[in-house]
């Protein structure tokens, strides 16, 4: 077989890589350590109701980039849904982001747009909110004690003036109308590529290989954990990971809502979603008298596990510029995605990345 690239890892950036490739005229090898395509956006049937599931946690496509937008929509056509977020605290129920609607319910008032900025510099209102719906939620999302979340965070936070309760401000959003599994299977079908699964890339006796096979001497597009590609010989980086409970519940309705947030030390989870709610243009299954929800416990990483937040520090800088510089000795190898580039992205920002790539 000819092979004129290779893309190591089938997410969103390497997909939309592959695709490129393909369309300039290359005969492009995909390689994906997973049994199938999509990284952490694959989803799954529920056997039992129907109800298509976020394998790896909630996924929104949304983006103010045209060209992101313009090129997803070749491949599949979105539903329109808009994200909205709700948290939980102390058993009562509040619409983030921090706005209008939230300031208003948490402290029983009725302020107009122009006097929010004022009311929060007063009386400890910032700090009631920093500990109402950030303090708990980031240390067990972060696994740090609670006194060292820094309560200066809130001032980073934007604060919206009216009762918009998007969480996102991208005015392109919603959900493949055909689920995010079509969205990868069509962006691979071309015949300038071919996909093999259950194929790990990494750098072994001075040769890249998947598994004992040396790969041919052509450009090598990689989107795994750049440490492990180079067998972790400078140490891990860290991540934060997360472990799911997944139920099926014989109700029609569970939250009303895709995902619940629980701000709180005194529940475990971070939050709960609810599937069946991605898709309100499935009749069949949002009349099911049954729901698939799925708990999200955060968790330390450890290799194995699945990495899905980096975290940032001096440390981990200094250690990502190692990988980075030993990474440059290879000429025809380009790291990119959120593993490789050791970054959380939205999955626009990976395609978009995947996009400016030079091929």
């Amino acid at each position: 077989m000819q092979i004129d690239a290779i893309v190591a890892g089938a997410g969103i950036w390497g997909c939309t890589l592959a695709r490129r490739l393909a369309e300039a005229g290359r005969r492009v090898l995909v390689l994906e350590a997973r049994a199938a395509p999509g990284g952490n956006a694959r989803c799954e049937t529920d056997a039992q109701t129907g109800i298509e599931v976020h394998s790896y946690g909630s996924h929104i496509f949304h983006t103010h980039e045209k060209s992101v937008w313009e090129f997803a929509n070749r491949f599949v056509r979105f539903n329109g849904y808009q994200h909205k977020v709700l948290a939980s605290y102390r058993g009562r129920t509040y619409f983030l982001p921090l706005g209008l609607a939230l300031v208003n319910k948490f402290f029983g008032v009725e302020l107009q747009p122009a006097g929010v900025a004022a009311f929060l510099e007063q009386d400890g209102h910032a700090e009631a909110l920093f500990d109402a719906f950030f303090r708990g939620y980031t240390s067990k999302q972060w696994g740090l004690p609670p006194e060292k979340i820094d309560p200066a965070i809130i001032k980073r936070v934007p604060v919206r003036t009216n009762y918009d309760v998007n969480y996102f401000n991208d005015y392109n959003q919603g959900i493949p109308l055909d689920g995010y599994n079509s969205l990868f299977e069509r962006l691979l079908d071309h015949p300038g590529i071919t996909l093999r699964c259950g194929c790990r890339v990494a750098l072994q006796d001075g040769a890249f290989r998947a598994g004992a096979d040396v790969l041919p001497d052509v450009p090598l597009f990689y989107s795994g954990p750049v440490d492990a590609l180079f067998g972790y010989r400078f140490g891990e980086l860290p991540w934060r990971s997360l472990r799911f409970e997944r139920e099926t519940l014989d109700i029609a309705d569970f939250q009303g809502a895709s995902v619940v947030n629980y701000t709180g030390l005194d529940v475990p989870y971070t939050r709960i979603h609810e599937f069946k709610h991605y898709h309100p243009e499935r009749a069949e299954t949002m009349k099911l008298p049954a729901t698939v929800i799925m708990r999200e416990y955060p968790a330390a990483w450890k290799p194995g596990d699945e990495p899905y937040y980096p975290v940032a520090n001096a440390a981990s800088a200094e250690l990502l510029a190692r990988y980075n510089a030993e990474a440059a000795k290879f000429p025809k190898l380009t790291i990119g995605g959120r593993l490789g580039s050791f970054r959380y992205l939205d999955m626009d920002q990976s395609m978009l990345s995947a996009l400016d790539v030079a091929i």
